[in-house]
Parts: C-alpha cells; structure tokens; sequence
C-alpha cells in the first residue's frame, strides 16, 4: 500500500499501484492540467483505496472523454483520474504520492500529442495512444 495526499494535507489516501503499470502520459489532457510536459500515473486497484477527506473538499471533474479526475479544492492538486465506474481505469498521479517509491515508468504514452520541446528519456518503450494491454 502507497500513502498520498495533496499539497495542503487535508486529503489524504492510501491505495494498491499495479507496479508493472506505471507510465508517463503525454496526452494534452494530462498536460494542460498539470501545465507540465507529462504526468506520471500508476494504475491502481480501485478496491483498496483508503480516502480520508475531513472537510469535503475532493472534487470531481468529468471530461468530454467521460473521465474523471479528483482534485483538491482547497490547493488544486490532481490526485487521480478513474472511469465513472472505477473499474475500467484507477489511477493514481504519482507525484502525489508520500509514500517512498522505487518503481519507474515501464511506457511513455501518448507521444502524438507530446509538447514539442519535449524528448522523452530513453529506455522505456513509446507509444502512440495507450498500447494494447497497457490498461
């Protein structure tokens, strides 16, 4: 179990990664709304998520992709995106995470759309869109 929470403390959780996957998203999407070059995320049992959110303050913001993705209302900070059933996708926003982590991206994903000053490290295969068995 990883420990996370957002930049204010006031949320925080407790959840399963799926180490083998771990990946970094180019998509615009994840860059827009973190205003970086990528996001690293890891997929995550859904299952096991410990959410302690005092104050109310998770909130949830549906995209156009029928997405979602939950944030602190207080600081901002993106903590995870899912499907609206939890099931199809959970993931968790790995620079969120307290909890130390020894893992690294096995993808990076979504390259189509990456920013163009951008050049993903090597070593790790890239993918157009989300590979087949990624997720």
């Amino acid at each position: 179990m990883l420990e996370g929470s957002c930049l204010c403390g006031n949320i925080r959780y407790e959840v399963e990664i799926i180490p083998e996957l771990i990946f970094n998203c180019h998509c615009k999407f994840c860059r827009k709304t973190h205003g970086a070059d990528y996001v690293t995320v890891a997929l995550a049992n859904a299952s096991t998520l410990k959410l302690t959110d005092k104050k109310g303050l998770l909130k949830e913001h549906r995209n156009n992709l029928d997405g979602i993705r939950a944030f602190c209302s207080e600081c901002g900070t993106r903590l995870m995106n899912y499907a609206p059933d939890r099931n199809l996708y959970f993931s968790i926003i790995l620079g969120t995470v307290d909890t130390p982590v020894n893992l690294k991206p096995v993808a990076h994903v979504n390259i189509e759309s990456k920013a163009s000053w951008c050049e993903p490290y090597e070593g790790i295969p890239q993918y157009r869109g989300l590979p087949d068995g990624l997720i």
